[in-house]
């Protein structure tokens, strides 16, 4: 265990380390279910589709995670006096948001270096119909306010699509601007909050707080668990979190026998875990990000609790995994499709996509990807998919996205419609242990 004196400085470091684009603020009000995945209408269609398979896989300079500064712009420069409906100069004008600096910094340094090398990978085969791609990459310094900043200055400069924050607080901060200004969004924070009620402009990337939250609620009833602890922390991640499986808890024949609320800033989480262990649950459920994670999980251990301890997918990601070290093991968390990509039959359409950006990614910068590369991934093959059949026109891209079924990328199939702007099903959502330090999909596997 970290000692005292030293635990300011280490919970500033692991706050971002284990983040899973769920930011602060109130708690959001819990929604209803998202169906298990919405029937494709077509054949499904590949993210590999828009890079070619003889792009270079190390064509990108290894930097650190959110090395660069904000601002950040890739491809050629285009005209600012285009209209957001054409671009110029032979470029589409793509926009990002996410946190280079901040706790959320290693987060977004994720984020950046997946897109720097989708992007590069996506102009040397030819770009998006022979257009360039140009992205603008904008730092929101992990606060809500600095990201109203971005957003207006990236819709000033003419994009026609918006890769969104990792950040949640700055997902609901920008909500307004982006539907004002009538600019598609796919986000990478994970709250379901931005898309409900449903705005025509934005579009959830990551899996959805409810359809994670009841897998993990039917992998408990399947190993016979009907009581739970449930701990969480304030933030509109945690309670959003909290609030579903106290509310669907009993659908699954398990009862809420305790929760336990704490700060993000919290440095040791001793007396809720004792009131936990001299209580009768049969399982905890830990819901929430930053730095919590990694002390919840080794005072759990050290207190010698022996029911199961099971995290939210903010937990499913080496960011979490290595700092946590050996205690991690056993853990249950659940997780998207691309963390657990080696373990898929061959027949998963996802896993050469997920083997191809592993190695590429693993080429280019010498790490292997955490989960929020992953959600860019997702989003840039998605706007790109848009783009080949719509043009560069903001309405039609928005269109052609909410059209989006049966869209076969690394975290799952995406399904969206003009009622549900959710994308992932539960299909796309596993329950993994923690073994040997990695993540090993469980057979409750999908849902199933």
């Amino acid at each position: 265990m970290v000692r005292r004196s030293f635990l300011p400085l280490v919970t500033l470091i692991l706050v971002g380390f284990v983040l899973a684009g769920c930011g602060g603020g109130s708690a959001a009000t819990a929604t209803s279910a998202k169906p298990t995945t919405a029937s494709a209408t077509a054949a499904p269609t590949t993210g590999a589709a828009a890079v070619s398979s003889s792009a270079s896989s190390a064509a990108v300079t290894p930097r650190p995670a959110g090395s660069s500064a904000a601002g950040t712009t890739v491809a050629a420069s285009a005209s600012s006096g285009t209209t957001a409906a054409t671009t110029s100069g032979g470029t589409i004008k793509i926009g990002m948001i996410t946190s280079l600096t901040g706790p959320y910094n290693p987060l977004g340094g994720f984020n950046k270096q997946a897109a720097d090398l989708l992007v590069k990978q996506i102009n040397d085969a030819g770009g998006i119909n022979g257009a360039k791609i140009e992205l603008s990459i904008e730092d929101d310094q992990s606060n809500p306010s600095q990201a109203l900043t971005a957003v207006k200055k990236l819709i000033a400069s003419n994009i026609v699509a918006l890769i969104g924050p990792v950040f949640s607080s700055s997902c609901v901060a920008i909500l307004d601007e982006v539907e004002a200004a009538k600019i598609p969004m796919i986000t990478q924070c994970a709250a379901d909050s931005v898309v409900t009620p449903i705005r025509p402009n934005v579009f959830l990337g990551p899996q959805s707080t409810r359809i994670a939250a009841d897998q993990l609620l039917g992998y408990l009833k399947s190993v016979g668990k009907t009581k739970i602890a449930l701990m969480h922390d304030s933030t509109e991640y945690g309670s959003l979190g909290g609030s579903i499986i106290k509310a669907d808890a009993a659908k699954y024949g398990i009862t809420s026998v305790d929760e336990q609320l704490y700060e993000l800033t919290a440095t040791t989480f001793i007396p809720q875990l004792t009131k936990i262990k001299n209580g009768d649950a049969q399982a905890i459920i830990s819901w929430g990000s930053g730095a919590p994670a990694v002390t919840i999980t080794k005072e759990y251990k050290q207190l010698g609790i022996t029911i199961p301890l099971s995290f939210s997918g903010a937990q499913a990601s080496p960011l979490f995994l290595k700092p946590a070290g050996d205690a991690a093991n056993g853990l249950i968390i659940q997780c998207q499709l691309a963390p657990i990509g080696k373990y898929l039959p061959d027949s998963n359409p996802a896993k050469p996509l997920i083997t191809k950006f592993d190695a590429d990614f693993m080429a280019a910068y010498n790490t292997p990807p955490a989960q929020f590369a992953y959600n860019t991934y997702d989003a840039i093959q998605l706007f790109v998919s848009a783009i080949k059949k719509a043009g560069p026109d903001p309405a039609k891209i928005r269109d052609a996205v909410e059209q989006t079924q049966g869209f076969v990328s690394v975290d799952g199939t995406f399904n969206y419609s003009p009622t549900d702007h959710t994308g992932l099903g539960a299909d796309d959502i596993w329950i993994a242990q923690v073994t040997n330090g990695a993540l090993v999909p469980t057979k409750y596997g999908n849902g199933k």
